[in-house]
């Protein structure tokens, strides 16, 4: 296996932006509240910044209090109004699906939704068909179900669903669409998916009943008030310094503060604790209807292992950095059943595929994964990123971990969900 050349040597403390699936919802859901919220902790990143400012165009008041706070006006839902242009949400998947499902959902809101290149590759039939079903007027302008998507908001009709994919932003798009159209919806997915949303209709005082971890049922009335939003660190942010720490050398613990510990998102702590490393977590509390805490990560040695297929919703977006842990492990890194894997920012299987093997690894790669052998070596290369923020991260980590220089295309798109990152891998 791999030996690190990077060795911390005296106790690190770092903070990671605030968490980019809960800094979308907290705009959605000032927007749908009436009045004024305060949001902290928001991640100043591409991808919730294009968010925030879509809905501003619709009639959302956002005043700065300073780095990643901001108070937010909302003249309700009723009362959003339809853009004067275009809504560019750029690269955010989790923006255009949510925000689509919210706008189906309001009548007086007329609204074209777009983003950039890669975005407009993704799929976006697994939320139109069941928005559909609701009664929405939402339809690929290309014809391709894909983005552009044009919405003319409906009243749309109480609803049951069964998803076949455990997608936090299919599940969230749909509730979304029940919030806005004032309806009931009633959920069931195969796997549990991160459940944010249902956390923060709590925090709000929402009506949603648990029939099992995969099943509930949300009820109206929803009468949101504004809030006060206290948005913790971004564990998949985190994920590229919990491997860092894990795989480096040294003799100290690293501390990342203040970090989301969402029971749907943990995951990648219990994937790397199995594979030997040692992760404690301090200081727990609860924020917002989330848990939050901060983690000791110990250098240690890490095994293969097999990742069961109930774990990979929560590690989805981990994958990727999860990988250069397995170039560390003794007996190499295998993942399956990530399918899904084929329809983020990137074609992930692919891009980590093909840099694996210009890093001089054999990699087999199946449909819903790939696996090597364990790697006593890797060759300099120039890594394709694929307009990927998460490809271009877990290879700066590898590069960094294991001395050897990695050059890349284009690192902008790290900037989507971790501006920063590269002063912090430098600090270290």
């Amino acid at each position: 296996m791999l030996q690190p050349q990077f060795k911390l040597n005296a106790k690190k403390e770092i903070y990671v932006p605030g968490d980019k699936s809960i800094s979308h919802r907290s705009v959605l859901f000032c927007a749908l509240s009436q009045g004024k919220s305060e949001i902290h902790g928001f991640l100043e990143g591409e991808d919730p910044l294009h968010t925030l400012h879509c809905f501003e165009s619709m009639g959302l008041s956002v005043s700065s209090l300073g780095k990643g706070s901001y108070t937010v006006i909302s003249p309700g839902k009723e009362n959003l109004k339809s853009p004067q242009g275009v809504l560019d949400f750029g690269n955010a998947g989790t923006g255009i699906r949510l925000s689509a499902g919210l706008l189906a959902g309001l009548p007086q809101i007329q609204a074209t939704l777009t983003g950039d290149a890669s975005l407009c590759k993704r799929p976006m039939a697994r939320i139109m068909n069941p928005l559909k079903e609701m009664g929405a007027d939402i339809v690929s302008v290309e014809g391709n179900d894909r983005a552009p998507l044009r919405i003319q908001g409906k009243q749309l009709k109480d609803y049951s669903y069964h998803s076949p994919i455990a997608s936090a932003q299919i599940k969230s798009a749909l509730v979304l669409a029940a919030l806005s159209s004032g309806i009931s919806i009633d959920y069931k997915e195969s796997e549990v998916s991160r459940d944010h949303t249902e956390n923060m209709i709590r925090f709000l005082g929402g009506n949603i009943i648990h029939h099992s971890p995969i099943h509930f049922t949300v009820k109206p009335p929803y009468l949101f008030e504004g809030a006060k939003y206290v948005i913790p660190g971004d564990i998949s942010s985190a994920a590229f310094f919990i491997v860092f720490g894990l795989c480096g050398g040294g003799s100290e613990p690293l501390l990342i503060k203040n970090i989301g510990l969402n029971p749907s998102r943990i995951g990648i702590i219990t994937v790397l604790q199995n594979m030997g490393g040692k992760i404690e977590i301090v200081a727990k509390r609860v924020e917002c209807g989330e848990e939050i805490g901060d983690l000791l990560i110990f250098p240690s040695k890490l095994k293969r292992i097999v990742i069961t297929e109930d774990l990979i919703p929560s590690i989805i977006d981990e994958i990727p950095i999860l990988t250069v842990a397995g170039l560390f492990s003794e007996g190499g890194f295998q993942i399956s059943h990530a399918e899904e894997l084929r329809a983020k920012e990137s074609d992930r299987i692919h891009s980590m595929v093909s840099n694996l093997e210009k890093l001089g690894i054999q990699v087999k790669e199946v449909k819903d994964g790939y696996e090597f052998d364990e790697v006593s070596s890797i060759q300099k290369t120039k890594i394709e990123t694929f307009m990927d923020h998460r490809i271009a991260m877990s290879f700066a980590i590898l590069s960094k971990l294991s001395g050897v220089e990695l050059t890349f295309d284009d690192t902008s798109w790290v900037d989507t969900s971790f501006p920063g990152f590269f002063d912090i891998l430098k600090s270290m």
